[in-house]
């Protein structure tokens, strides 16, 4: 009797095993279900993160040969930042008693061959407030700093530009023979400088923790298409597991 039940066990054939598939039709349904359920749960449980992002541009100048160049670089900027300023603004923030924590972090960076300092923050959407809040504390921080370089560059400027001024003055009223080669050189040295000093852009966000259109991470569809991989390919192998257990139970009882 055990061999005959063996040989039946050895030659099942394919068409066998997809009917005691279908048989088990119950249990592979319920699988489905479930799976589509935690799925289901899965992306109304799941937060919605948007990435929140200020654009600030770097104070900068023209040079004589038209390049635009930053009083510091980007990478001096992110520095004081991320060694200084974050630290300084996350203290404030926690110090008023309606903020206990920051549900959020902040990342700086800089776009490749700019002078633009890029600041992000990944959080939900009800915490855009907070997190404008933080941002425009962190560029104050960064605009008070810049103001100081900028304005020593524009009091040199300006002592060069009036020194410069009164010698050519001087010049167009000498008699001297070099009188018109130091006029030429002294107007070209006012002229550069004004371009110069005109030229001085004193830093700005020209955005302030501006919401993407977009949700940051696996979006719904995609949680779904998963979801539903998930639960076609568990569903046979859930069939197969109970027709197994049944073996089991009924080869148990027999040795009883």
């Amino acid at each position: 009797m055990d061999s005959n039940d063996a040989g039946k066990a050895e030659n099942i054939t394919l068409v066998d095993f997809v009917v005691l598939l279908l048989r088990q039709w119950k249990v592979m349904f319920s699988c489905i279900v479930i799976v589509l359920l935690i799925t289901v749960l899965v992306i109304f449980l799941k937060p919605v993160k948007y990435e929140f992002t200020t654009m600030y541009s770097v104070a900068s100048y023209e040079t004589v040969e038209g390049v635009k160049r930053g009083l510091e670089t980007p990478e001096e900027v992110i520095a004081k930042v991320n060694n200084v300023f974050l630290e300084q603004q996350q203290r404030n923030m926690l110090s008023d008693s309606s903020v206990l924590e920051l549900p959020f972090e902040v990342s700086v960076n800089n776009p490749r061959n700019t002078l633009l300092l890029r600041v992000t923050s990944l959080s939900e959407d009800e915490h855009q407030p907070l997190i404008e809040r933080f941002h425009d504390g962190l560029v104050q921080a960064i605009e008070n700093d810049q103001s100081n370089l900028v304005n020593t560059l524009k009091n040199n400027l300006q002592y060069q530009f009036e020194a410069y001024s009164e010698a050519l003055e001087a010049a167009r009223t000498s008699s001297s023979e070099t009188a018109g080669e130091l006029e030429a050189a002294y107007f070209e040295k006012v002229f550069l400088l004004e371009r110069r000093i005109d030229s001085i852009n004193e830093g700005d966000a020209s955005q302030l923790a501006v919401r993407g259109l977009e949700p940051v991470g696996l979006g719904r569809s995609f949680i779904m298409a998963v979801g539903l991989l998930l639960a076609f390919l568990f569903a046979p192998i859930a069939a197969v597991m109970s027709i197994f257990v049944k073996k089991v139970r009924v080869a148990y009882q027999r040795g009883d």
